[in-house]
């Protein structure tokens, strides 16, 4: 069965000690360190790639990393490709993240020969996780009230074999978002959209639950109430049949907890992931072509069939297709009259920041977040916000609200792994 693997002491190992340390001995400050690991198509990285994955078909190679927990951007920087090895490091076999000049992206490995008991689980996040790790999409965190659409679109391409694997999105339910206090998930949701004969759990606690509007028939597979290996509720729904390509609607899962469970709507949804467990005696090349989240009206976008641009060609105004980051305020002359706005000639920034909105009123709450901006070779190391009110923050993402009427003036200082600082500012007009 799926579970999220445990330490001895009963924590979730994508929470302990273990991946904390990878983390912070990169960088000195939690996922902040490895957003960048550019390795530019060269004859070695190439080779490497080409051996083993999907770029034998000609595509050029963009970034790739081969370290536990190694993080790539993709998709104009709202999404967050993760090298997640829970179950058997980088170290006992060959295990890759990667991203191609045309934009699509995705993993392969070789054979698995460690590790049995647990999963490794390279996965791709929008949003931000319970315990920290943020890609800065500024949709997320939302209350689960406040989701009138959540709509999944993927189009991605499995060649798995030798054992025990799934393809599969998840989410989490928290009384807090991240920012205000981490680990505070109540629930864990995963819909399972692909797996193997070897796969299963105990049994179905409910075929056909239903049938979206795209046609998928949902069957509500399994739930553990001690968690996948967390604390929280963990339910498990699936795609009766697959599900690989197509559009899934993700809202029809939380009115189905909401009835049957009696989940709060005042819960928060942190953020999504999509990613491939596997198990011992496998290997594997996943290819995401298109990964799309529409999320009340605003869709994000990665891919090489969507605007999914690698980094360094992202957050320019030619995107017509609704992948703008998320942000229909920011990077847009017709909407902030400005050019300090995302792809107005910021090539010199570190980072820029996106708004939830540049005209607020007092109390409204408003969503900050930064999109990297540095160079090949170079990352960020440290992000601090000043919102010209005597309140200042620090992170890839911040909400904020002003108490008092007028225009402030917000900073975001960006330092690289070079000690160059830049600043980013953006006006606020509250009435």
């Amino acid at each position: 069965m799926t579970r999220k693997p445990t330490d001895s002491d009963g924590e979730p190992a994508e929470n302990n000690c273990t991946e904390r340390s990878s983390r912070e001995s990169a960088s000195g400050r939690l996922g902040l360190g490895s957003r960048r690991n550019f390795l530019k198509a060269s004859a070695g990285a190439g080779a490497l790639l080409l051996a083993g994955s999907s770029l034998a078909a000609g595509q050029e190679l963009a970034e790739e990393t081969c370290e536990s927990f190694g993080e790539i951007t993709v998709g104009d920087g709202n999404f967050l490709l993760i090298n997640n090895d829970w179950g058997a490091t980088a170290d006992d076999f060959e295990m890759c993240s990667w991203l191609a000049e045309d934009g699509s992206y995705g993993y392969h490995w070789e054979t698995r020969t460690t590790g049995g008991g647990e999963p490794n689980y390279p996965q791709v996040l929008l949003g931000t996780k319970p315990w920290g790790d943020d890609s800065g999409a500024d949709s997320f965190p939302i209350q689960r009230g406040d989701v009138d659409e959540l709509i999944l679109e993927i189009d991605i391409d499995l060649d798995i074999s030798g054992g025990e694997w799934n393809l599969a999105e998840e989410w989490w339910l928290m009384e807090q978002p991240p920012l205000e206090e981490e680990e505070t998930h109540t629930h864990e949701i995963m819909l399972v959209l692909d797996w193997s004969d070897d796969h299963g759990h105990n049994g179905t606690l409910e075929d056909s639950a239903w049938t979206d509007q795209f046609g998928n028939t949902i069957d509500y597979w399994e739930f553990y109430g001690d968690g996948g290996g967390t604390d929280a509720d963990f339910h498990i729904f699936r795609v009766s049949g697959g599900l690989t390509t197509g559009q899934i609607d993700l809202t029809e899962i939380m009115d189905y907890l909401t009835a049957n469970v009696g989940i709060s709507e005042d819960l928060w949804v942190s953020g999504i992931e999509v990613g491939s467990e596997y198990w011992e005696g496998t290997q594997g090349d996943v290819t995401y072509n298109t990964l799309d989240v529409t999320i009340n009206g605003t869709t994000y976008t990665s891919g090489s069939d969507g605007t999914g641009t690698p980094p360094g060609d992202s957050g320019d105004d030619d995107d017509d297709d609704g992948g703008d980051n998320g942000d229909d305020d920011t990077g847009d002359d017709d909407d902030t009259g400005d050019d300090d706005s995302p792809g107005d000639g910021d090539d010199d920034l570190n980072a820029v920041m996106n708004t939830s909105t540049t005209s607020a009123s007092a109390g409204d709450r408003l969503t900050f977040d930064a999109e990297d901006t540095t160079g090949n070779g170079t990352w960020i190391d440290s992000l601090e916000w000043d919102f010209d009110d005597g309140t200042t923050a620090s992170g890839w993402w911040n909400e904020h609200t002003y108490e008092s009427a007028g225009t402030y003036t917000v900073a975001l200082d960006a330092t690289d792994n070079e000690g160059t600082t830049t600043t980013h500012e953006v006006e606020i007009t509250v009435s």
